[in-house]
């Protein structure tokens, strides 16, 4: 994997404008008093990640990502103390949201929306898969850079501060998203291996979301 001393910030060129038109598509589809608005979104978050994703493939390997289960020391302990940030962090994150904000604001659309066994796919496919692996390789891999303690920490904040915007329009989305994203922040910054936080956000997602999912086929399947 690359090591993020021999990257170049001209890197970042494609990305940074793949995420401002992602980012202005969904603002103009929420504007716009449509139906469709929930699956115009959708889409737009399958392309968006899956870009991400071809864009640093190279990057990430199945067989590196499988090995890392056989080392302990390496890898195991490290997921585990990143779950237990993710963890603390969501618990933070919920004190703070109940005291300063009256109401719950979710990231990602609701998925009462969803109209079709085939948005539901592609919804579970996109926010359960896609979205943490391309996270986790440009926000965290991709812009995060190891010159210099002022370089990987304004380079992080750099990548949150993305990452926030990229997955919600509220402020406490966005407060949310940065919180959630600093044990992955730092698990990347010590250990310099993606696949310890990518794992740990893959579960993370998988847990969210799929009680939703679940119900929502079965409301799909009983309409």
């Amino acid at each position: 994997m690359q090591n993020g001393t021999e990257k170049n910030w001209k890197e970042l060129i494609f990305p940074v404008i793949w995420e401002a038109l992602f980012v202005a598509s969904c603002l103009m589809i929420a504007l716009r008093d449509d139906k469709r608005h929930f699956t115009l979104t959708l889409y737009f978050m399958f392309v968006f990640y899956l870009g991400l994703i071809v864009r640093y493939h190279r990057d990430f390997s199945i067989r590196a990502f499988l090995g890392g289960f056989l080392k302990w020391k390496e890898f195991i302990l490290p997921v585990l103390c990143t779950a237990a940030g993710v963890a603390f962090s969501r618990a933070v994150f919920s004190c703070i949201s109940t005291r300063l904000f009256s109401s719950s604001l979710k990231i990602i659309l609701p998925l009462a929306y969803s109209s079709s066994v085939f948005e539901l796919v592609l919804f579970a496919v996109t926010v359960m898969a896609l979205q943490p692996v391309a996270c986790e390789l440009f926000y965290r891999r991709g812009c995060i850079f190891f010159s210099g303690r002022w370089m990987v920490l304004l380079t992080a904040l750099a990548g949150m501060a993305m990452e926030a915007v990229a997955r919600s329009a509220t402020p406490l989305g966005m407060l949310e998203t940065a919180m959630l994203a600093v044990p992955f922040v730092i698990s990347y910054c010590v250990t310099k291996n993606v696949y310890i936080p990518l794992f740990v956000h893959l579960i993370l997602n998988i847990i969210i979301n799929m009680p939703d999912v679940v119900y929502d086929f079965m409301r799909l399947a009983l309409a």
